[in-house]
């Protein structure tokens, strides 16, 4: 599996590692982790994303070594010999930086788990069937017969306990509880980083989580359940997008619950992210508006206002739900 990712690695010097637009935990902890891998192998590498890393997952990158795109980085990035794309289906969602990609030429491998996964790169590996793409990840410094250190292994754990719901999810294999406990004998510390995740939460994320779930409304009897993120709400606490993370899954508590919608402004569009809890795949919604992502999480970014985002997206929803269809 791993034979023209090793090709790619061994006839270049330097790569640009990137992600998609809005990282998470895993997109951001597999960057880090090839980043490792590369470094150890002799390699220069640059890494760079289109949207700041949440503040969160910043305790794993005290350097700062990724970046946000700007212009005045384009010619850095131009003079990579090649690039890996992780944890992401098209070019598109790297944003500027997978314009630059495809302009230039550049020689890209793309690691990753996502259904809707193009095949766009030179080289792909696309696992659907695995839970995250710091697994993959994991799977390629094995076959590479690079030696698990502990930030290695703290950086693949994070990368797959979030993007599992901390091992509660669906896609929670017995392979993912193999690695894990892998990563857990070679460093992995489970509490510190769930502490550092989850519980070192600024005071301007809660003030951000408190107005967005007076957006909080009920749809098909308690079957559907939304939330808004508007820019004047951020504004209003100082909160920043990354400060958002995770708000799609809150309404997961509640009973009945079969899907969730958060609509959230960006300088991009209304992003919307879709989850499903004991319903329908919302995978397909996500495709139908030129999204895509997993069965029961996926998502998209469509035009504004707001409002009619929120009446197109509805009405796919509540067909999916009331007759198992779009």
């Amino acid at each position: 599996m791993w034979q023209q990712v090793k090709r790619v690695i061994r006839d270049n010097n330097s790569f640009l590692i990137s992600s998609h637009i809005f990282p998470d935990g895993d997109a951001v902890c597999s960057q880090l982790a090839m980043a490792q891998i590369l470094r150890k192998l002799g390699k220069k590498v640059l890494l760079v994303n289109e949207h700041p890393t949440p503040t969160i997952y910043r305790f794993l990158d005290a350097r700062k070594s990724i970046k946000v795109y700007t212009k005045a980085l384009r010619r850095q990035v131009e003079r990579c010999d090649a690039a890996f794309v992780l944890d992401v289906g098209s070019l598109e969602r790297c944003g500027r930086v997978g314009a630059v990609i495809r302009e230039s030429g550049m020689k890209a491998a793309c690691i990753d788990h996502h259904k809707t996964n193009t095949g766009f790169a030179s080289v792909n590996v696309v696992v659907r069937s695995a839970a995250s793409t710091g697994e993959l990840v994991y799977d390629l410094a094995k076959s590479l017969r690079i030696p698990l250190t502990r930030r290695l292994a703290t950086l693949l754990f994070t990368a797959m306990a979030t993007d599992t719901g901390w091992f509660r999810f669906p896609n929670t294999t017995a392979h993912v509880h193999r690695v894990a406990a892998a990563l857990i004998d070679a460093g992995a510390n489970p509490d510190h980083i769930y502490q550092a995740v989850n519980e070192t939460m600024e005071w301007r994320r809660l003030e951000l989580m408190k107005l967005v779930l007076d957006t909080l409304e009920s749809e098909c009897d308690g079957k559907i359940a939304t939330l808004n993120i508007t820019d004047e709400m951020l504004l209003e606490t100082g909160a920043r997008h990354e400060d958002a993370e995770d708000f799609v899954d809150i309404p997961r508590v509640l009973q009945g619950v079969q899907l969730i919608i958060l609509f959230r402004e960006t300088d991009k569009g209304i992003k919307v992210s879709l989850r499903s809890k004991d319903g329908p795949p919302v995978e397909p919604i996500a495709r139908k508006h030129g999204g895509g992502g997993h069965a029961k999480a996926a998502g998209t970014i469509l035009k504004g206002p707001m409002s009619r985002v929120r009446k197109l997206i509805l009405a796919d929803a509540k067909r999916l739900v009331t007759r198992g269809e779009l």
